[in-house]
């Protein structure tokens, strides 16, 4: 796929990470493709490509040692872990994520010290930047070597409830976080509960606890060759990706962040077929997912992108147009069952994410409260 970027990048672009902004430099107004955060991005991109196509090849040797697990139960099982527990192994595991986690996190601190109200020189690489895409590359490598030793994730002693619920958290706290800029629905802001105020609050926070979803979800699963996981750990690459480009222009191309956030629809579509294929999951929930993940992208997403009018309105009438085909009766339609459609399924995530977001949104709130109380009695 072409990823196509767009020429109108002001010199300079103000982030609020903290307390302080900081300044992205462009000398010279020097081409993005050119800064060597545009070289980092397309390195990684290979490499979390090679990563999945690795993981796939490898599955014959990971069988050799680890047979076919037990049959999965339900939505509350996960398949993807040992039979048996056994505390080593899972000694181990906690014990690399927990050195990923916290290199993660004390390389966050370190650049929330150094780069505040400073300018930052795109000619130059960031040692953020170097040291975060050394940290994404060196624990992929450990994560696959720990899968073919001893196969089990954080999910033997952990729900898989754990897992998805960290992602979700990350997915509405963004509502949150971009609902001054592009809007919560059809480009509507709303402007008290997610006031940019509040929004900053989440924006100064938001390198630690995304990063802490990212790193528990990898180490929850392990590396092994099924279309879920590996839609997964490509998901789990360009969200990383995302996080070693902070601090550069590229993490804010619009275009590359729309990708990064609507990939979830990918993803838990591939996930809730394979569940549906495999395991024999019923109802089949895959329209759930790709219909409610499409509707956020569609209703509120692309509504960032500054696209005119004309066309905003043509996605989302082809939006409806292929929600209707998935409930027509066949041959005309899919013939997905119509009393789905009556459950309202395809609201279901998107009810999800914005309640949790109103959720974080008000406990943000309250901080501001407190926080302004504070400053008046000081």
């Amino acid at each position: 796929m072409k990823l196509y970027i767009p020429f109108f990048f002001l010199s300079i672009i103000k982030i609020e990470n903290d307390n302080q902004m900081v300044s992205i430099t462009s000398p010279n107004s020097v081409s993005m493709v050119r800064t060597p955060a545009f070289k980092v991005w397309i390195g990684l991109i290979i490499f979390i490509v090679v990563e999945v196509i690795l993981i796939f090849y490898l599955e014959p040797f990971l069988r050799l040692n680890f047979p076919p697990l037990n049959p999965d139960t339900g939505p509350e099982d996960y398949y993807w872990k040992l039979n048996a527990r056994d505390a080593l192994t899972m000694i181990i595991t906690w014990t690399f994520y927990g050195a990923h986690q916290f290199s993660v996190w004390l390389v966050i601190v370190w650049a929330h010290k150094n780069y505040h109200a400073k300018k930052l020189d795109e000619k130059k690489l960031l040692a953020y930047t170097g040291m975060m895409a050394l940290i994404l590359i060196g624990f992929t490598l450990l994560h696959l070597l720990q899968t073919h030793l001893w196969y089990d994730g954080l999910a033997q002693d952990v729900a898989i409830l754990t897992s998805q619920g960290s992602v979700i958290i990350m997915l509405s706290i963004l509502l949150v976080m971009q609902n001054p800029k592009r809007g919560l629905f059809f480009g509507i802001k709303e402007k008290k509960l997610m006031r940019p105020e509040v929004a900053n609050t989440f924006m100064k926070s938001h390198q630690l606890i995304f990063s802490w979803a990212l790193v528990y979800t990898f180490w929850f699963h392990p590396m092994d060759s099924s279309p879920a996981l590996l839609s997964g750990f490509f998901f789990m690459g360009l969200l990383f990706i995302q996080m070693v480009l902070a601090y550069t222009r590229m993490h804010l191309n619009k275009w590359w962040v729309l990708i990064v956030e609507s990939y979830v629809a990918v993803h838990a579509t591939i996930v809730a077929i394979a569940q549906w294929v495999d395991f024999g999951s019923n109802p089949p929930m895959w329209a759930m997912f790709l219909l409610g993940f499409l509707a956020m992208l569609v209703f509120t997403y692309i509504h960032g992108l500054g696209l005119p009018k004309w066309l905003r309105w043509s996605i989302v009438i082809a939006y409806f147009v292929f929600l209707v085909f998935i409930y027509v009766p066949q041959p005309f339609g899919f013939g997905r069952d119509v009393a789905y459609f009556l459950r309202l399924e395809f609201l279901w995530i998107p009810m999800i994410l914005f309640l949790i977001a109103f959720i974080a949104a008000a406990i943000a709130h309250v901080y501001v409260l407190i926080q302004k109380k504070r400053t008046i009695s000081n």
